[in-house]
Order: structure tokens, then C-alpha cells, then sequence
């Protein structure tokens, strides 16, 4: 039987959705990106949507994630020679093992840790002085995402997207929304209301900027000298 919180089956259909519905994260993480950068980390990178990012600015990233099959479909899709694929966990990640960072990136992760608030703290043992952490996850007061209010919302972004979008890519999300596996994974999601996750993350990185970003928060910080 196939656990719903896994991402191995999906991997494909996972790339397809991120690429349709993270426009708004790419804008975001570009913005807060440094022109520049020595070292990056993508703390569970799946497919490598937003590694990619992290390639085009950084000399060096380390993109990891425990899904075999995830990580080939971003080494298959996203070849780049300044990447570095391993499949380890993101406590894994140390600064003994690996150094430090100039960007520590993690996108719709955290919630999937059995510990977050331990995995805040190594995040921010990551970076180097003067660096940044950028943070995004998904956040809920109801704990988990009701199945139905998920189909319904994926009915109500579909009459927007026929106004924004072609009607084939229209349909196409929508069928990637409504596939039983995606909604199997987003409804035994186990997340914090955006309240909670503001504090926990506050307490870890004082005065650090967060923004809403459709369900989910996006924090930005950047360590001090």
C-alpha cells in the first residue's frame, strides 16, 4: 500500500504543479536571492524547480532530498554542473560535514520533519555570517486540509485560470489537482496554523520578514556578521 506522504510516485506530476502554480514562489525567492552567491543548500529540493534558481545565482549547491525517485527526475530534467544531488535527510545537513552557506533554502518541507523546530534551529546553524535563510511552508489552522474543500479549491482556481491562462494548461492543472494521489498526500498533510508557525519560526529568527504566499508563509532572514 502506498503511503499518501510519500512523494516517490509522484514525481512527475509533483514537477508538472510546481512549474504551473509557482509562479508567484519563483518571484519571491529571485527577489530575496543575492546576486551572487558562493554555497547554497536546497533542503529538500524534490524535483529541482527551485534548485535550479539557486544554480543560476550560486557557484555551488547542495540540493538534497530523501526521495530516490524525486531526485532522478531533477537530475534527468535539471542537469547543472554547480549542483550536487544526494539523497540524506535535511537534519543530516550539518556544518561539520558540509560547511556553511550563503543561502539556506527549504520550500514546503518543514511540515513533513518530525521535529520542525529542531530542523529550524539546523537550518540556521547553516548559514554564514551575512548570509540568508529563505523559508516556505505550508501553514492551516485546521491541521490538515479537508479532501473536499481541496477539490473545491481546485474547482475555484480552475474558473480563474480559464481567464488567465490557455484552457489545455487550464485543464491540465486541474486534472493534476484533482489526481487522487495529490489529494491522498495534501489531506493527511499535518500542519500549523500561520499563527503558531510565525512564533516558532520568530523565536529561531528574530526579526526575520514573513509573507503570505497563497497557503502557505515565506520567511526571509539574513544572518548577522
Amino acid at each position: 500500500m502506498r503511503d499518501p506522504q510519500s512523494f516517490d510516485h509522484l514525481a512527475a506530476r509533483y514537477d508538472r504543479l510546481a512549474e504551473l502554480l509557482g509562479a508567484e514562489l519563483r518571484a519571491w525567492l529571485l527577489f530575496h536571492l543575492p546576486p551572487r552567491a558562493d554555497r547554497a543548500v536546497d533542503l529538500g529540493c524534490g524535483t529541482g524547480v527551485h534548485t535550479e534558481l539557486l544554480a543560476g545565482r550560486c557557484d555551488e549547491v547542495l540540493a538534497v532530498d530523501l526521495s530516490a525517485p524525486m531526485l532522478e527526475h531533477a537530475r534527468r530534467r535539471r542537469p547543472h554542473r554547480g549542483v550536487r544531488w544526494e539523497r540524506r535527510d535535511l537534519r543530516d545537513v550539518t556544518p561539520r560535514e558540509d560547511g556553511r552557506f550563503d543561502v539556506v533554502f527549504s520550500a514546503y518541507t518543514l511540515h513533513h520533519v518530525p521535529d520542525p523546530d529542531t530542523a529550524l534551529h539546523r537550518m540556521r546553524s547553516l548559514v554564514r555570517p551575512g548570509g540568508r535563510v529563505l523559508l516556505v511552508d505550508l501553514v492551516d489552522g485546521r491541521g490538515s486540509p479537508p479532501r473536499g474543500w481541496l477539490r473545491a479549491e481546485a474547482w475555484r482556481t480552475f474558473r480563474g485560470d480559464l481567464r488567465r491562462r490557455p484552457v489545455a494548461e487550464a485543464v491540465e492543472l486541474l486534472r493534476l489537482q484533482l489526481d487522487p494521489d495529490w489529494l491522498d498526500h495534501q489531506s493527511t498533510d499535518r500542519l500549523r496554523s500561520a499563527e503558531d508557525w510565525d512564533a516558532h519560526a520568530r523565536a529561531v529568527f528574530p526579526g526575520a520578514s514573513i509573507v503570505p504566499l497563497h497557503r502557505a508563509h515565506a520567511l526571509a532572514w539574513t544572518a548577522g556578521p
